[in-house]
């Protein structure tokens, strides 16, 4: 097998992660979202963030941070190894639910199924028959959620207050047409430190502040081989009430890149 077998670690790595949101294909771009050259074609801006929405979903999927309604999109601006303009999107919501994919200019796109309860969102829940998939030139990721517990972001966030979520994905990794088996496991540690101003493209906004890191195992296994390795990843994120993720900085294993919200259409 002539692949080297660090390309298997890293694309394993940063696709999966990226599957992973709240942690990265031409392909369609949704009516009043931003196209792969990075154009916006409606934006929403705003000087501060809304307090209260009439576009406030209702239901098991009600987050404050994470507004989960069909059809709303959200424009990034990805600044980093590998920059570029993506749209996420809310494809399909359901009573305890939703589908949410990310369209990027690069060649990238995922999709991902996460489960509501009573506003706590868990990404890739293997109860809903949870997987997820990520495809790039020369390069397809395709795994199942094996094992899952905690929550990705709960209903009621306040100063201080911390959550983990632990995650395994097996599957397979294809990059050149020679395919692998794959496992990772993930624990991400989050905790929110209070609410301050950012600004990005599409505004100024009063935004919660959440802290994460990601301890990763990727496991590959070639020629009956298993080969382990340990990766850490750090983010900070930024949650606007009714708005949802408006600015991230990724740090870790050389990965290092910002995500700023540039425009969103939110029905």
């Amino acid at each position: 097998m002539n692949i080297n077998k660090k390309s298997y670690l890293i694309a394993g790595g940063a696709l999966v992660l990226s599957m992973l949101a709240c942690n990265l294909g031409n392909g369609p771009v949704p009516s009043g979202t931003t196209s792969p050259e990075g154009t916006p074609n409606e934006s929403t801006p705003a000087t501060k963030a809304p307090t209260d929405s009439p576009s406030s979903p209702s239901g098991a999927c009600a987050n404050p941070y994470l507004p989960v309604v069909p059809g709303a999109t959200w424009n990034y601006k990805l600044t980093g190894p590998v920059p570029d303009m993506f749209t996420r999107s809310i494809l399909s919501v359901e009573a305890s639910s939703f589908t949410d994919q990310d369209v990027f200019g690069t060649g990238v796109t995922r999709q991902g199924k996460w489960s509501c309860d009573n506003g706590s969102l868990i990404a890739l829940d293997p109860s809903s028959g949870g997987s997820a998939s990520v495809n790039a030139e020369n390069v397809t990721v395709d795994f199942q959620t094996t094992e899952l517990s905690g929550i990705t972001f709960p209903a009621t966030v306040n100063a201080g207050d911390t959550w983990t979520q632990n995650t395994t994905l097996e599957g397979t990794e294809t990059i050149s047409g020679t395919q692998v088996p794959v496992k990772n496991q993930f624990t991400t540690t989050c905790t929110a430190s209070g609410v301050e101003s950012v600004t990005v493209g599409a505004g100024t906004f009063d935004a919660l502040r959440v802290e994460c890191q990601t301890a990763t195992n990727i496991t590959i296994t070639m020629q009956n081989n298993p080969i382990q390795t340990n990766m850490t990843f750090n983010s900070t994120n930024w949650y606007a009430k009714n708005i949802g993720l408006v600015k991230k900085v990724n740090t870790g294993e050389g990965l290092d890149s910002t995500i700023e919200l540039v425009s969103y259409n939110i029905p």
